[in-house]
């Protein structure tokens, strides 16, 4: 039986990101995962530029593009473009960039072990997993970073009751002249009522559309995102990859971390209610994540600690992005016409989603230039 000080359930950047800074600080660290890297994984695989920031190396060679102009329509129509002067977001295949972040935590030292289902979690004076093949570890402590769905964190009891959306994925291997018009360009389609919206985002030799909506309309989306693409003018493309996922977002003190074990990423829950990202905030709760264990092996503090930490500072982000998802979706469900020529007239709205994708701003405090927003997102919820 092999044993560990920090056992990582899943190589995402959340993982990866735990895992590689527990190792350079000395830990044994196991990272394990169901899938054999490199892997795909069902995403637009937009990056805000604030993500570097979190990171100690460059993530220059799985860059495929990098976007500075937004592109912005209602079902195809009223559209204006905003040219943010500079990059706001990088794009990436999600199996190049999660191959990347997994193999700075090899280097650091951390054990990876593909192909590697849990079926069975146990705590008590640590962890214990079981997985297919009956391979068993144990460790000191477990950080659960297994996807929104999380089986590895139910199994610990932690993540029940967060709230969810649904997504919907493809990789369409578009023409030349497609590629050249989408480059550093990219699309959101608006006007998915009560909320949502279909994306297209560009990729050195395929085009990446899919569409978030609420979990009660994902049997719409595969329709809605070949009429998107159809309205493109590429509805004959090839479909290279075509995939669904969730998207969960923690409102408020659902439990992410109880004795022995604790959730980073997605698996807490932890994308923003306004664009529906979640690798930066998985990133940077991985960080917490390895800083919470570390305390714990040395024998200050219980993981509980973690879940103050996230609550410190990642939580303020989320509730000021769902503040403003809440007021921007209102107002176009509301009045979708005058929204989007105020939207498409507004500098400062624009200016300040790209200062906060740049890492130059946060949510927080943009929304605090909004004394009445609180009381609007409430009206426009109402509406």
């Amino acid at each position: 039986m092999a044993r560990f000080d920090a056992l990582v359930v899943g190589a995402g950047p959340a993982g990866s990101t735990a895992a590689r800074e527990l190792a350079a600080a000395g830990a044994r660290v196991l990272v394990v995962d169901r899938a054999t890297f490199p892997r795909y994984k069902a995403c637009g695989g937009g990056i805000p530029l604030r993500t570097e920031r979190l990171l100690p190396f460059p993530i220059d060679s799985v860059v495929e593009d990098s976007v500075h102009l937004l592109d912005v329509s209602l079902r195809g129509r009223h559209r204006f473009v905003k040219d943010s002067g500079q990059p706001f977001a990088h794009m990436v295949m999600r199996d190049r960039f999660d191959h990347l972040l997994l193999s700075h935590a090899e280097r650091a030292g951390a054990v990876f072990r593909p192909g590697t289902t849990v079926r069975a979690f146990t705590g008590g004076e640590g962890v214990r997993i079981e997985a297919e093949g009956g391979f068993v570890a144990e460790a000191d402590f477990a950080i659960c970073a297994d996807g929104a769905h999380s089986p590895v964190g139910r199994m610990a009891g932690l993540g029940a009751d967060i709230a969810e959306c649904a997504a919907w994925e493809v990789e369409v291997k578009a023409p030349p002249a497609a590629l050249r018009r989408y480059r550093s360009r990219s699309l959101i389609d608006l006007g998915y009522n009560p909320w949502g919206y279909a994306w297209l985002f560009p990729k050195a030799n395929v085009l990446s559309f899919g569409i978030v909506l609420p979990p009660d309309q994902a049997g719409q989306m595969k329709e809605r995102v070949r009429a998107y693409t159809a309205r493109l003018g590429l509805g004959d493309a090839e479909v290279d990859i075509a995939r669904g996922h969730k998207i969960r977002f923690r409102r408020g003190s659902e439990s992410i971390a109880a004795g022995r074990a604790l959730l980073a990423g997605d698996s807490a829950g932890l994308a923003d209610e306004f664009t529906e990202e979640g690798i930066a905030y998985a990133v940077q709760s991985g960080r917490l994540a390895a800083r919470n264990v570390l305390r714990a092996l040395g024998g200050d503090g219980a993981l509980e600690r973690y879940q103050q930490d996230v609550d410190r500072e990642i939580m303020p982000e989320l509730r000021a992005a769902r503040l403003i998802g809440f007021m921007f979706y209102g107002m176009l469900r509301r009045a979708p016409r005058p929204w989007m020529f105020a939207s498409g007239h507004t500098t400062f709205l624009w200016d300040a989603f790209f200062a906060v994708q740049r890492g130059e701003s946060t949510y927080e405090r943009e929304a605090a230039r909004v004394p009445l927003l609180p009381a609007i997102a409430r009206r426009m919820l109402r509406a």
